[in-house]
């Protein structure tokens, strides 16, 4: 049996998010995210202790909450599923949220773990 080490509650929610290295752009969708950060795929390498920043909107009625934070890749995973398309599940740890941005995933964690 694995011991959790999350310090932070993960809604098992699926997120667009926009990132870039600062080289390029390109896109990941979330499998789960906290306030701490967020494990994702993507459909390319990106070694462990790359820099991002990244982008999202958390859906929160008729106004999604805009967020916007900067983060590093902590552990990549190849997804041995198609050896033409490679992917890789990458998990982000955030390095600077603002108050309001993780207040704001902090609520939509919690909302998100009370309805399952």
């Amino acid at each position: 049996m694995s011991v959790e080490r999350r310090r932070a509650p993960r809604a098992d929610e699926r997120l667009l998010l926009a990132m870039t290295d600062g080289t390029s752009t390109f896109q990941a969708e979330t499998q789960n995210l906290s306030i701490s950060g967020a494990y994702c795929t993507l459909d390319r390498f990106l070694p462990p202790m790359t820099k991002l920043d990244v982008q999202f909107e958390l859906p929160n009625g008729s106004q999604p909450m805009h967020v916007r934070c900067t983060g590093v890749v902590v552990r990549v995973e190849p997804v041995v599923a198609n050896v033409e398309r490679p992917r890789y599940h990458v998990a982000i740890f955030f390095t600077e949220l603002s108050e309001r941005g993780r207040a704001a995933i902090d609520q939509f964690v919690r909302d998100h773990l009370s309805v399952t």
